[in-house]
């Protein structure tokens, strides 16, 4: 089984505070170019292919209601700065449909049960 791990990589956000692990981006444009959603299967044989796991942070659940009024109607989530989780790393901070997010990833790591 082949895996590509996928490493941090530096963080350099746009004008509106949208950024995208550029080895992430490859895949998808490589794989799911023109789609505006992947399947789970899909998603998890992304997940594979990368020898990650995933968490997500919306921006909703992370600001006041206030500021995120003002992120969502202005565009711009610069000023939104997400924490990693331990271990884990940056790879999408972006505007969906309707809230902005922060998707982070880390390396899958063998756990051994006593």
């Amino acid at each position: 089984m082949e895996i590509n791990q996928l490493e941090p990589a530096e963080i350099v956000r746009d004008e509106m505070g949208a950024w995208s692990h550029p080895d992430y981006c490859t895949y998808l444009d490589k794989h799911h170019a023109n789609e505006e959603s992947i399947s789970k299967k899909d998603w998890d044989e992304m997940l594979r292919y990368f020898n990650i796991e995933t968490v997500i942070f919306f921006l909703e659940s992370s600001v006041s209601s206030d500021d995120w009024e003002i992120m969502m109607d202005e565009c711009d989530i610069s000023k939104w700065n997400p924490i990693a989780p331990n271990g884990f790393f940056l790879i999408d901070i972006h505007f969906g449909e309707d809230d902005a997010y922060a998707l982070f990833a880390r390396e899958i790591r063998e756990v051994e049960v006593a």
